[in-house]
């Protein structure tokens, strides 16, 4: 009787440590994963807001589809300036996706203005949080994928 709750206290702790294992394995697999532009792939729906010449609001809705080439092309569904809005902007725009899943992004509009960012990747590339770096804005946008 004694050998048999010690043959299953052993079968519980080798399940235990080898059910540990996996889970480190796992998360050490996704902690390894590098991205690439070909990680920024798909049309996402983007929203942002904030100030524009730091007391402007400013929002935006777009959607954009990333080519996995760091190429992109969309429209800006609605902008709006301090109240003033717009309305299907056409935009081109290039990407670079750095391995740690960083991403820097330059989107001209069609009347030639440009908007830069950097920020970051992430659920599988399914969604990036990123700001904008330009001077005098104070803009977060988020994109999350709604196909590929």
């Amino acid at each position: 009787m004694k050998s048999v709750k010690s043959l299953a206290t052993l079968t519980l702790c080798l399940l235990s440590a080898f059910s540990t294992l996996v889970v480190l394995d796992t998360q050490r697999a996704k902690a390894g994963k590098t991205c690439s532009n070909r990680t920024l792939y798909g049309t996402y729906v983007n929203q942002s807001e904030g100030y524009i010449n730091y007391t402007q609001p400013y929002a935006i809705t777009s959607i954009i589809t990333y080519n996995g080439d760091g190429t992109s092309g969309g429209t800006v569904l609605a902008n709006s300036v301090a109240g003033n809005v717009t309305t299907n902007v056409a935009t081109r725009g290039k990407y670079q996706v750095n391995s740690d899943c960083t991403v820097t992004i330059s989107v001209t509009r069609n009347n030639g203005t440009t908007a830069n960012f950097s920020g970051v990747i992430f659920d599988d590339g399914n969604k990036f949080n990123v700001t904008q770096t330009d001077a005098g804005t104070i803009v977060n946008l988020k994109g999350e994928r709604i196909r590929n």
